[in-house]
This record gives structure tokens, sequence and C-alpha cells, in this order.
């Protein structure tokens, strides 16, 4: 133990390797002490750690450390070093949800041509300057005690929002003309929407509606799902960090858990890319720009 607390005090002046090795310890017999032993910290601050420990709890164990520091400044003004949040988070023992990367599958066998094929207008430019500019769109299924629910979401790509989520018991075509009803019409002439090679993205209905509605249509390749990645990235963000933690439940219920984590997703969780604000807290800063720009000119 008292070795262990050596390396404790020793680590941040030498490698942990080196200690080990000068105290005849294996590395791997500190770590585990490490982990089951929370960490003493120097000047502990209960009204810091329980800020942290609320705000870790209500966002839903989703925040790291980067985007839990940002958090934490906008709500209550309190400047933390990224790294003094990290060591209250080890201290508390506080773990966030870790999304499960999907193995990568590639289909090797030659590609079949399709004549309803759209291209690949995007090209993995996953970059948008107007709301409605490009669209990611997919199908996704839920496990639930009753069946299998089926999930049709639009992402627009100006700010990440999630602009539509049917939901059905069956993935059929109708689905796919639910998700795009609820996107405001006028909005999306010559809108890109970007999909995967799908089935139901080559049916005639589909293809008819999409000609009607005004979009340009546009396809990954052939197994390559990092080319539609906005969107699964999503589905990814929804299921680790709101749905497996709420199993099981029935079709129901997870319709109702999809529709408070979109609206606390589209309002509330900051992302690092939109300057660490919400999808609508970006879209209403960069409509007041554009209304700053037009009263300067006059």
């Amino acid at each position: 133990m008292e070795k262990y607390q050596i390396i404790d005090k020793l680590k941040s002046t030498y490698p942990v390797t080196k200690i080990c090795r000068v105290l005849n310890i294996i590395p791997q017999s500190y770590y585990k002490w490490v982990r089951q032993n929370k960490p003493i910290m120097n000047n502990f601050n209960e009204v810091i750690a329980s800020i942290i420990s609320a705000e870790h709890k209500t966002l839903n164990k989703t925040y790291g450390t980067i985007r839990l520091k940002h958090h934490i400044e906008k709500k209550y003004g309190l400047c933390l070093n990224h790294k003094k949040i990290r060591r209250y988070k080890n201290a508390l023992s506080l773990e966030v949800i870790v999304r499960k990367r999907k193995p990568l599958y590639l289909n090797k066998s030659k590609e079949k041509l399709i004549k309803n094929k759209a291209p690949n207008r995007l090209n993995s430019n996953f970059t948008s300057f107007a709301p409605y500019e490009k669209l990611s769109s997919d199908v996704s299924y839920i496990k639930c005690t009753d069946g299998t629910l089926y999930l049709s979401a639009i992402k627009d790509l100006f700010n990440n929002e999630i602009v539509s989520y049917p939901t059905s018991s069956k993935n059929n075509v109708e689905l796919i003309f639910a998700s795009y009803r609820n996107i405001p019409q006028g909005e999306t002439t010559n809108s890109v929407i970007h999909t995967d090679q799908g089935a139901l993205y080559f049916a005639y209905e589909y293809l008819d509606m999409i000609s009607q509605l005004g979009y340009q249509r546009s396809m990954s390749q052939k197994g390559c799902c990092w080319q539609n990645s906005p969107i699964e990235n999503w589905f990814s963000q929804l299921k680790e960090e709101w749905l497996r933690p709420r199993q099981p439940f029935t079709k129901k219920e997870a319709q109702h858990e999809i529709k408070k984590y979109v609206q606390w997703y589209n309002t509330e969780r900051i992302q690092k890319d939109l300057r660490y604000l919400s999808p609508a807290q970006y879209k209403l800063k960069i409509k007041q720009l554009f209304i700053y720009c037009l009263l300067d000119r006059y």
C-alpha cells in the first residue's frame, strides 16, 4: 500500500513504469490499486465535487471532461481546468458512457449495377452553411420486449439537429415517407438528402416522392458506412447514451424515450463542433449574427 502511495506522489515527475521498476512492482498491480481505491486529492472542495457529481448525473453520464468543463463554465460561471475536473471525476468514480464501435465489414464482392443508384454528392464533406442544405438519413432498429421498433431519422448537417424521427413496427416505405413529412415544405428546394444503399431507397414510390419534393439524392458506396457517418453516429449515441441504460422497455416506452432524447439532444446537449452549443443554440446564434450583419448594412 505504501509503495502505491509513493508512486502516486512521484508519477507527476517520473514515468510510472520507471518508478515501478525501482520499487520492484508490476505496473498492472499499481493500476489495479488505483481502480480499487479513490485517489486522495489535495484541496478537495466539497462544493465543486457536488456540482460535478450532480451535473454528471443530470447529463446522463454522457459528457467527457472537456464538454463537462464548458457546460459548468456556462451554467455556473466556474472556470475549472479540465485536468482538475478529471481528478474530481476519478476521485468520485464518475464514469462516462462509452459508445461501442461496430466492427467494420466490407463487401468485397463485385458491386451490382443498379439503374437507380445516385452519386455520392457529399463525398464525405459534411460541412453545411445553411439549414436543410445537406441532410443525412437512415433507418435503425431497436429491440423491445414486444418486438422490434424501426426508427427513420433525418439529421440537418448545418447544426446537427434531428429534424425528423418517426417510428414504426414495420420497416417499409411508409416509414420513410413519414420522416419527410415532418420537414417544413419550401425549405428543401435543391437540398441534398444522403442515404446508404438500402433497398427502400430504391423503391419507385420513394424516388417519385424525392422528385416531387425537389431533393437531390446522394448515396454512400456499398459497404462504406462512414460515408453516412453523421446519422450513423447519432444512432449510436441514442442507443448507448440513452436507450441501453434504460432497457428493457416496450415499443411504446421506447418511442417515449426516443422523443425525450431528441428533445434533450437538440436543445441541451452541447457539441464541440458547434462551439460547445446545442443544435438549437447554434442555429439561434447564427440567425442573430445574420440579422446583425443585415443591420450593419443599413
